[in-house]
Formats: structure tokens, sequence, C-alpha cells
């Protein structure tokens, strides 16, 4: 047995969040750890990873106990983490973050800066990514930063290697790739922890699943055992019938129209409505224009040509403070970075967007914000303890739902959601898209971007296939399926 863990307990503020958790990783295997957000996933993968460390329990690998105290000593271990926020340093290069701690050096202790940036090259394209390795993090995209913690961790050859949503920022080509790089991993007896919420690709590549739930262990089985609709109901603790709520069939006037929107080499001539009580999708690769799309609509990113309309009338953004105004809100995928303030309370959070409601006098009225916020936290099902309680401590669904509830307290009318279930469970997904099934039956016009392909099958009327900057395809939902959209989207 490669890792053994026997009877972890752990605990903070008073709270237990894992109570006698067993679990063990063979060599050569891919050992799937599933259950919803807050069930202790996180924890028990940093307690293998150094971060923290066991009230109770013990740790074995190769069958000795171990102390891992901390993230050198796992590594001096064999143990890599690859987390679903890459830790990288921005101001520094990809080589230089592939091998940060790890330098290949002459003479044992000069960098060797030639050395690393050419194997840094070399994983790159061994990972289907050939970027630079001269360019610095803070000049490439979220999915491509997954990329660099995906090669810092092969750069160390561990025999332990643990994934926390290691596709959750991928494209259809990386996702793939990563997929024919866990084979070759197996072959070479390395074991794997994978951490994800999709749960088709847990069983795509998994060969053992353990599910938790509220920190306690449920079940470990092979997987030829499950099928999805079983590990849903072990990870929440019941049936819950139907991941996607009915689509709407009827749809109103016309809300949005785009006209040959372009702005090379991002977009060329897009052309498209939106619908009051519609739900739209747009799927494609992650560098086929989608986001661009969504952040020229908003005004973040100026267009070079083409028109959009708003309600009939022709509207030219130019921030996304004037997106506020005509009532129209943007969901990042970014939700860390671009969605929330992490140092300020849910409260605040809530309604950020919308302080003139509650200004008099050049002073906000705190009780009206508070009973405001209360409002959509009741409305959305928001799970917290208090609302004055910072944002940071929430769970990545209820985080989301409050992003959407912000938008919601600025009465928008159009709320265009990019990858808005990136990252979240499957309880906090069903529970999100009831939320925007019933936007649309309330007549708001909802734009999804996501590169789940069966999210976009299941909750939109219709779907637009980028490719290239261009819309290639528009399916109604009667006519879609993932075998068409992958490969529309990838020719």
């Amino acid at each position: 047995m490669l890792l053994e863990v026997k009877n972890i307990d752990k605990s903070f503020f008073g709270t237990k969040v894992l109570d006698g958790i067993n679990f063990e990783l063979r060599a050569g295997e891919v050992h799937s750890i599933i259950g919803e957000n807050g069930a202790g996933k996180s924890t028990l993968i940093k307690m293998i990873a150094g971060i923290y460390t066991p009230d109770e329990g013990e740790i074995y690998i190769n069958k000795e106990k171990v102390k891992i105290s901390c993230t050198q000593e796992a590594q001096k271990l064999g143990i890599s983490t690859i987390y679903q926020e890459p830790m990288l340093v921005r101001s520094m290069s990809i080589a230089e973050n592939i091998f940060l701690g790890n330098y290949p050096k002459l003479l044992g202790f000069i960098p060797n800066f030639l050395k690393m940036k050419n194997e840094a090259r070399h994983l790159l394209q061994l990972l289907g990514c050939p970027m630079n390795p001269n360019s610095l993090v803070s000049s490439i995209d979220p999915g491509e930063r997954y990329i660099v913690s995906i090669a810092r961790a092969l750069s160390r050859k561990s025999n332990i290697l643990i994934m926390d949503e290691p596709t959750a920022n991928l494209n259809e080509v990386e996702r793939n790739r990563l997929y024919e790089l866990i084979k070759e991993f197996k072959k070479q007896g390395t074991g794997m922890i994978f951490i994800s919420h999709q749960l088709d690709e847990v069983l795509k590549i998994s060969d053992r699943v353990t599910i938790l739930r509220d920190g306690r262990h449920i079940n470990t089985s092979d997987i030829k055992a499950l099928n999805k609709r079983e590990m849903v109901k072990q990870m929440i603790g019941k049936d819950i019938g139907h991941y996607f709520p009915p689509i709407l069939a009827s749809k109103g006037k016309e809300m949005l129209r785009v006209e040959n929107l372009s702005r090379t080499p991002l977009l060329k001539n897009i052309n498209f409505s939106l619908y009051e009580g519609e739900i739209l999708g747009i799927a494609g690769l992650s560098r086929s224009g989608r986001t661009e799309l969504s952040k020229i609509i908003v005004g973040q990113v100026p267009k070079e040509s083409g028109h959009i309309y708003w309600r009939g009338k022709e509207i030219k953004l130019e921030n996304p403070y004037e997106a506020v105004d005509e009532r129209i809100g943007y969901v990042s995928e970014n939700r860390l970075e671009e969605g929330l303030l992490t140092n300020m309370d849910i409260s605040q959070n809530l309604t950020i967007s919308s302080l003139d409601k509650f200004n008099k006098w050049q002073v906000i009225q705190r009780n009206d914000e508070q009973d405001t916020a209360l409002e959509k936290v009741i409305e959305l099902d928001i799970k917290l303890k208090y609302i004055h309680d910072q944002i940071k401590y929430l769970s990545g669904g209820n985080q989301q739902k409050v992003i959407l509830g912000k938008w919601l307290v600025a009465d928008s009318e159009l709320l265009i959601l990019n990858e808005p279930t990136r990252g979240i469970d499957i309880g906090s997904r069903c529970e999100l898209y009831l939320a925007i099934h019933d936007l649309a039956q309330r007549g708001k016009g909802i734009m999804v971007i996501s590169s789940d392909i069966t999210e976009l099958i299941g909750l939109c009327n219709r779907i637009l296939v980028l490719r290239d900057g261009q819309i290639v395809d528009e399916i109604h939902h009667t006519h879609a399926s993932e075998e068409r959209i992958r490969r529309i989207a990838i020719q």
C-alpha cells in the first residue's frame, strides 16, 4: 500500500471537520474523493500535503508511519499537490514557478537557468500547452496557470500526486490531454488522489472512489460498483431525482441584440439575439472568444466594430458601471479575483453594486441595506451563520449565490453568467440551476457561458457554439447533443 490514513480526526474552533477518517492509496491507481462542499475533502488532502496536522490518527507511506509537519516534508516523502486555485508567484516567470524551490543547479549550488527553461518547455509541451517559459505568470489566463501548476508537480517526479479539481480551468483539448497523462502516470506506478465535482470524469478515470459527508467516511468502492445517481445519493444523503429543472418553452420580447460585433483577433462578426425569459448558452473552447464576448457586452473590453442593442436602443458601454446602470449584471468566471470582496462581509457583498439605493443624505442606511441582503439570502437559500460573516468563509456554492444575489439586488434584467458552477458540488449546482430557472421564469434574460456541455444542454433554450472567435452553430435544446457540440467546437 502506497499511502494509508488511519482514524484521522481534525477540529477547527471546536467544530469537528474530520471524524475518524480512513483512506488508502495503491501504487498505480486513481482514487477519487468526492462529497459536497464542507464534506472534509480539502481538509483531508491538506493533512496528507502537510498544511494541517491531525488531532488524532496516523499516516503511513509504504507501510512506515510518518509525521508530515509541513509541505516541504510532504515533498521529501514524494507527495505533490495541485490545488484548485493555483498557488503561483505572478511576478515570476513560468519556468521559475515550475521549479520554485527546486531549481536545477550547476556544481550543486549555482542555479542552472538554461536547463530550467529547457525542462520547463519540455514539461509544457508534454501537457500540450507550449507556452513561452520566460513569460510572466501574470500575463497568462487562469487555464494556463493551472497547466503551470500541473507542470510544477510533474517536475518533482512524485510517487503520490494529489489533484484538487484539476480540470476546472482546462478546455476540452487540455482536459483530454490530462486524462492521457494520468494513464501514463498509472503505468509508472504513481498513486493519484483525485478530487472533482464532475462526476462524469470521476467515473471515467477512477479505479476507486471514497465518499465523504459531513466529515465522515460514507463508502469506499470500486468504480465499477457505482453509478452517478448512487454517488450523488451517498454524497448528499438523499436521492435528488433530477439535476435540471424543465426548460421553459416560451420567450418574450427581444432584450439584447448583437450585430457584426468584432474585436480582432478575439471576435469576428458576432450576431445573435437574447429574449425575455430565455436562457442562452455559449459553448466553445477556452480561447474561442466566449469570455471576450461577455466582457465586450458589459463594457469591460472595448469593441472594434459592430453594434449592441439593449431593449431596441443602441448602447455603447465604456465600463461595467454603465452596464449596471442599464441593469446588466456580469458574474465572472474568476469569482475570487473579480466577483467577491473577500475581506468584506456577506451583506456588503450583496449590496455593493446598489449602494445608491441605500444612500440617504450621503449616508448609507445600514438597516435597509441589511434587510435587503437578508431577503436575497432567503430567496436564494444561501447557507450561512451570520449575515455579517466574511464572504471568504462561505462554501464555493454559497459564494456563487451571493454573486448572483448581488445582481438581483441591483434589479438586473440581463444576467451574464460565466462558468457559474465551476468548483461547486452537485447539491449546490442543483440549487443554482433552480435559481437560474426561476429568474428566467420571472422574465429575466440569462446568458450562460460554460465549458460543461452537459450543463448547457440541461439548462438552456438555445446554445451558440463559438470557434476561433466566430459563431459556428446555433442549436435548439431539442437538437443538442454532447457529440455535436464537441465536434463543432474542436473542428
